[in-house]
């Protein structure tokens, strides 16, 4: 027997708010059952796992253990973090290597990191 992935869990002090963030970077919408104020809101992408947004009381703390890590589709990797940080992410550290390669880690409007990597179209073969 095995399992699946059925969320990747957020806590958040607005879980709605937080979930538009999360809509605007995976591009699927907030469930529309959801609304603000809701203490769990979820966006469930087709053939992914939904990503599920808690309310919790206490404050983020020390970093994650687990994250995401996004792969550009459609963009560079430097134009995906551009995106996303005009979508409200702050970028915490950029891991460029000198050959252009590397990963940036980001965070979320809640302080949750997340990293962003180099497209297929940019990886050497």
């Amino acid at each position: 027997m095995t399992a699946f992935i059925r969320n990747v869990s957020f806590d958040a002090a607005d879980p709605y708010v937080l979930a538009v963030f999360w809509s605007e970077v995976v591009g699927h919408p907030v469930h529309p059952d959801c609304a603000p104020g809701d203490h769990e809101v979820v966006i469930e992408p087709p053939g992914g796992p939904r990503l599920y947004f808690q309310a919790v009381l206490e404050s983020k703390s020390v970093k994650n253990r687990v994250h995401v890590c996004l792969q550009p589709a459609d963009l560079s990797r430097d134009a995906e973090i551009d995106r996303l940080l005009a979508a409200g992410a702050t970028l915490f550290a950029d891991h460029r290597t000198p050959d252009g390669a590397g990963w940036a880690v980001l965070q979320d409007p809640a302080g949750n990191e997340f990293c962003v990597t180099r497209a297929d179209s940019e990886r050497h073969p």
